[in-house]
C-alpha cells in the first residue's frame, strides 16, 4: 500500500514534537552531575582572580614534562569567593568545567559572608594565621547551624554555573590534640560530617571531590566522586587513592615541588592526573603529566 506524503509528514512531526518534549523533561528534571574523567587536565588558581583573557591563566600553551605541546586544561579549580557567574561562563566556553573550592573545616577571610555572626559560635583553636577551625562534631550545639552555612556556600557554587565542589582541607580529624570546649573531633564524627557534606552536593547537581586527608580514602571513596591531592609524591602517601583510580575514578594530583620527571612516570602508570605547580597555586606555573 502506497503511503501518503501528508501522513508522513505528520508523522516526522509527531517525532520531532515528543523528541523536544522529552528533552524538555530531561532538562527540567536535570542529569547526573559532571564528574571528572581519571584523564580530566586540569589548572588551579587559589591566589587572586583568574584572568580569562590571559593564556597563562587559561593554562594555553603549555608544555607536558617531556616538552611536547599539552592541550588546554579541561577543568579548572578556583574559589568561589574569587570567581563571578561571568568568569564560570568564560572558563566554560573554553570548552572546560569548573570546580569550586571552599573551605568547609576552617573559618578564613576565604569563606562566603566571613562576616557572618552564624559563624562565632562555631570557631575553634587557630589553624594558622587567620583561620580558626570550625566545629565539625555532629553533637555540637551548633551543628545545624553549620550545615545550613555549608549548605549556603554549596549553593552560592550551584548558583554561579559550577560544575563540581572541592572542599579543602578534608583532615580535621587528624590534627593533633583538635577539640571543642574539651571535647575532641572523632574519626567517626567527622565521617558523619564529610558525608553529609557529599549529600548536600549532590541534592544540588554538583559532583564533589575528596580533598586530602589519605587515611580516609578507603572508606571516602564511597561517597565522593573523585580525589584532588597535594603532594602525593612528595608525603608518599599516592597508594592511598588507589580505591579512586581501582574505580576508575579521577585523582587529580598537584605537586609544587618535585621535578615532573620524578613523579610523571609514576602518576601515568597509576592512572592519575597530575601536574608541576608553583606553591603559592597562582596560576603562574603548570606543567602537566599528559
Amino acid at each position: 500500500m502506497k503511503r501518503s506524503p501528508r501522513l508522513a509528514i505528520v508523522a516526522v512531526v509527531a517525532v520531532v514534537v515528543l523528541g523536544l518534549g522529552a528533552l524538555a523533561i530531561w532538562r527540567s528534571i536535570g542529569g547526573p552531575p559532571w564528574t571528572p574523567t581519571p584523564s580530566t587536565t586540569f589548572q588551579i588558581k587559589l591566589t587572586g582572580v583568574i584572568d580569562v583573557t590571559s593564556p597563562t591563566d587559561l593554562g594555553q600553551g603549555d608544555s607536558t614534562y617531556r616538552g611536547t605541546p599539552s592541550a588546554p586544561p579541561q577543568a579548572f579549580l578556583i574559589p568561589a569567593t574569587t570567581a563571578t557567574p561571568e568568569i564560570v561562563d568564560r572558563l566554560h566556553r573554553t570548552g572546560a568545567h569548573v570546580i569550586c573550592v571552599v573551605p568547609v573545616t576552617n573559618w578564613s577571610s576565604d569563606i562566603i559572608d566571613p562576616g557572618s555572626s552564624a559563624w562565632a559560635g562555631l570557631k575553634g583553636p587557630s589553624s594558622g594565621g587567620q583561620t580558626f577551625w570550625l566545629n565539625t562534631n555532629p553533637a555540637g550545639p551548633l551543628y545545624n547551624t553549620l550545615i545550613n552555612l555549608m549548605t549556603e556556600e554549596f549553593q552560592v557554587c550551584h548558583d554561579d554555573g559550577f560544575d563540581a565542589v572541592a572542599p579543602e582541607r578534608l583532615d580535621e580529624t587528624h590534627i593533633p590534640g583538635l577539640q571543642f570546649d574539651g571535647v575532641p573531633i572523632t574519626s567517626a564524627g567527622f565521617a558523619n560530617y564529610a558525608f553529609q557534606l557529599t549529600e548536600i552536593a549532590h541534592s544540588l547537581g554538583l559532583s564533589i571531590a575528596q580533598t586530602d586527608d589519605p587515611a580516609d580514602a578507603k572508606v571516602f571513596e564511597n561517597y565522593f566522586d573523585f580525589a584532588i591531592v597535594n603532594n602525593c609524591f612528595t608525603l608518599h602517601n599516592c597508594a592511598a587513592y588507589t580505591p579512586y583510580t581501582a574505580a576508575h575514578r579521577a585523582v587529580m594530583e598537584i605537586e609544587t615541588s618535585a621535578p615532573p620527571h620524578a613523579f610523571c612516570p609514576a602518576a601515568i602508570a597509576a592512572g592519575r592526573t597530575a601536574g608541576r605547580y608553583n606553591p603559592k597555586l597562582n596560576g603562574n606555573l603548570r606543567i602537566p603529566c599528559t
